[in-house]
């Protein structure tokens, strides 16, 4: 196993958040059936984990990933499932990396614990995807926001009929558990007027979404994080799709839910932007949303800004210099 060092240059408050030894990665590379000799590392900014783009003396480009074990995120069980749904979607000619394996057939190896008695992260090497990501901040147009619909489609069309065990799991970016997750952050959100809201906001997603609800809507492994960062593009075109470890398997509503909550930020019209991107998301998916899928579609894009906001005040409080959040 290649060793790991703890995270530098900033102080991180994730416990766990592993960092490579920079004289290790050419070893680390070299069993992925890289040639890590003369190859240049750029850390990529993350908050749990550590990413790192590698250039190799070839220019060939890859995203090396250290994992952080002490999440649930970071398990074998769902790090595998990960490189099964990038293979999934790469087979239904979805733009996404590919997964590299080494001359060994895997392709997630085992790193050292970073201290005693922790368990051992895992690394993965995906190959580096060319594009740009469209900032919050710009004005987007109805076209745009179809566009971004559409391919939430494309996935959700890529993934029907799709089984994975390792996509049936839970942690707090789960939409079903928004309430309870906002709640026990609450105490973050020190402006009294905003903490108040956010409280009333929590209540009426549980209103509109309780379990029995929840449960009684269709379900699909979803992708689940087709945000503004993750969606990368050239041009108009969407030409690259990354981040995959929020994939679970959810209401289906949900996954188009999630996008456009993500691009309503910044926008003059956020109805409209749930509006369109429904519109891009009903073009390609591979069914219409029921009228109760509809609602829940209101909700879960309101209540992922909800958790977003949430998770935001609680990690600024701990890394305020950490330009990822």
């Amino acid at each position: 196993p290649i060793s790991l060092l703890p995270s530098a240059g900033r102080k991180s408050m994730v416990e766990g958040r592993p960092r490579l030894d920079a004289k290790d990665l050419p070893e680390l590379l070299s069993s992925f059936g890289v040639d890590g000799d003369d190859a240049t590392f750029k850390e990529l900014p993350a908050f749990e984990d550590c990413n790192l783009l590698v250039t190799t003396k070839d220019g060939a480009k890859f995203v090396l990933k250290a994992h952080n074990a002490l999440l649930p995120s970071g398990s074998l069980m769902r790090l595998e499932a990960q490189d099964r749904l990038i293979r999934r979607l790469h087979e239904q000619g979805l733009p996404v990396p590919a997964v590299v394996s080494g001359p060994s057939g895997k392709s997630i190896l085992p790193l050292e614990a970073p201290e005693a008695g922790q368990p051992a992260p895992h690394a993965r090497l995906l190959t580096y995807l060319e594009g740009d990501i469209v900032p919050n901040e710009v004005p987007k147009d109805a076209s745009f926001l179809q566009g971004v619909g559409k391919v939430t489609g494309q996935v959700a069309s890529a993934l029907h009929g799709f089984e994975d065990p390792g996509a049936h799991w839970t942690w707090d970016w789960d939409m079903k558990t928004v309430p309870q997750v906002v709640r026990g952050k609450l105490k973050f959100i020190t402006d009294e007027s905003r903490h108040r809201l956010a409280s009333r906001l929590a209540d009426e997603y549980e209103t509109a979404l309780g379990d029995a609800m929840v449960s009684s809507l269709p379900h699909s492994v979803l992708h689940a994080d087709l945000n503004d960062t993750n969606l990368l593009y050239k041009g108009d075109q969407i030409v690259g799709i990354i981040d995959f470890g929020d994939s679970i398997y959810s209401c289906r509503a949900f996954e188009p839910a999630i996008a456009a909550g993500y691009y309503s930020l910044g926008q003059a019209d956020p109805m409209m932007v749930l509006r369109e991107v429904l519109r891009g998301y009903l073009s390609a998916a591979p069914s219409p949303l029921s009228r109760h899928e509809l609602l829940a579609y209101f909700h879960a894009a309101r209540g992922r800004i909800l958790l977003s906001v949430a998770f935001a005040a609680e990690n600024c409080s701990l890394e305020p210099d950490n330009e990822y959040l």
